[in-house]
């Protein structure tokens, strides 16, 4: 964060309380939820990307 300085959007899913959190801090207004925005972290975790990592360590 020191060198890109405060993100311009935070993208989290649809989670209440995400948005509660984001309130209680004073980024509300900053938050994104959608049924997409989120596929870029949601895909890192999936089961055949783990395993996929961990066949490039072989």
């Amino acid at each position: 964060m020191k060198c890109y300085g405060r993100p311009h959007v935070i993208v989290t899913d649809l989670l209440r309380s995400y948005g509660a959190a984001m309130k209680f801090v004073g980024n509300a207004h900053r938050q994104e939820t959608g049924r997409w925005l989120n596929n870029r972290a949601e895909n890192s975790h999936l089961p055949f990307r783990r395993r996929e990592r961990a066949m490039l360590r072989l």
